[in-house]
């Protein structure tokens, strides 16, 4: 990715959304065959389908994903920011270890592997050089490519998907057109223009942490953060508002009724709130790990009611290569504790 080590947590969570992967696969994979897939399904790779030593070094870069007429693909994610010449070598590795790695609950009722598709999507500036794949570097005799040809990956390099023509209201789209912005003007309009059609969605707040927090510093670190911070605080800014209107009612001298009526409205606000997020974080647990893991996960978040902790939590969905491990850190968060 183009993010500093350490600073990528914002930009994990939107490549950590299956809605962003289902949209790359819509718009940027060539071939029929993705028309037979239920995006739907998409899902992260669950740790039962993997061994454990496979399910820690990908974590949340396994996806997989069910054809309608039966059968499933495996997908791979790797982000670079800079061009590797290793890239065939490392892909063919990495599904090697991917179909090494599954367990007998990821293949179907017949037996047979899933498909793997593995994918680079490239952020870097400079022009992508690695091969494909192993035989466009294999020199001589030419009869001895089909053995060494490895496995091909699909190239996302975003100042070239940018280029073309994007689906509008696609996430991956989305991304291309922000993380593609050759100006902080160009890029304030691109996160304008997501965040218009995002509404609600709670990965609005994702992209505008993002850009505000990631792409904008690195990129632009001259440029004024300005027009971001009202992008960032316009919600809170109406809440605000909200605040002082209800504030000055109060100071008129409002009838009692007519206070706790408000302070009311105002607190289930705020729990709905909490519970869109919590119910979030449950979906993506199940999703994850499985039923079991999400059943023991939502009465943890009920005892949790800082937004921030559980907009933590939902980050460690997202994080943790263990339901266990999940698990142990909610609970702690529920407890008051810091996780381990």
């Amino acid at each position: 990715m183009t993010v500093p080590e350490g600073h990528d947590r914002a930009a994990k969570r939107l490549l950590g959304d299956a809605r962003m992967i289902a949209d790359a696969m819509r718009a940027f994979v060539p071939g029929s065959w993705v028309s037979r897939l239920d995006l739907d399904t998409l899902r992260p790779l669950p740790a039962e389908h993997v061994n454990a030593e496979l399910h820690r070094r990908r974590g949340d870069l396994l996806w997989t994903a069910e054809f309608k007429g039966g059968g499933a693909v495996v997908i791979i994610l790797e982000a670079q920011s800079t061009p590797d010449p290793r890239m065939p070598a490392r892909m063919m590795t990495l599904t090697g270890l991917v179909c090494e790695g599954l367990t007998d609950a990821a293949k179907g009722p017949d037996g047979r592997m899933p498909a793997v598709l593995p994918m680079v999507l490239y952020t870097g500036l400079r022009r992508w050089t690695p091969a494909l794949d192993l035989a466009e570097r294999a020199g001589p005799p030419a009869e001895l490519s089909a053995h060494i040809a490895g496995q091909r990956y699909v190239l996302l390099d975003v100042r070239e998907l940018a280029k073309q023509d994007l689906p509008e209201r696609n996430l991956m789209s989305a991304f291309v057109r922000i993380e593609a912005a050759a100006s902080p003007e160009v890029l304030v309009e691109a996160l304008r223009e997501t965040l218009a059609w995002l509404g609600d969605d709670e990965l609005g707040p994702v992209f505008v942490e993002w850009v505000g927090q990631v792409l904008m510093p690195l990129r632009f670190p001259d440029a004024d953060q300005g027009q971001i911070d009202e992008l960032k605080e316009g919600k809170s800014m109406l809440a605000e508002r909200a605040k002082q209107w209800t504030e000055q009612w109060f100071a008129e001298g409002r009838d009692e009724g007519l206070r706790a009526g408000l302070e009311q409205g105002l607190e289930q606000g705020l729990e709905q709130g909490l519970e869109r997020q919590r119910n979030m974080a449950v979906r993506q647990a199940r999703l994850k790990f499985g039923d079991v893991a999400a059943e023991r996960l939502s009465p943890l978040l009920d005892r949790i009611a800082d937004p921030a902790a559980l907009a933590e939590v939902g980050d460690w969905v997202i994080q943790c290569g263990d339901a266990a491990v999940l698990l142990a850190r909610a609970e702690n968060a529920a407890k008051g504790a810091s996780p381990s």
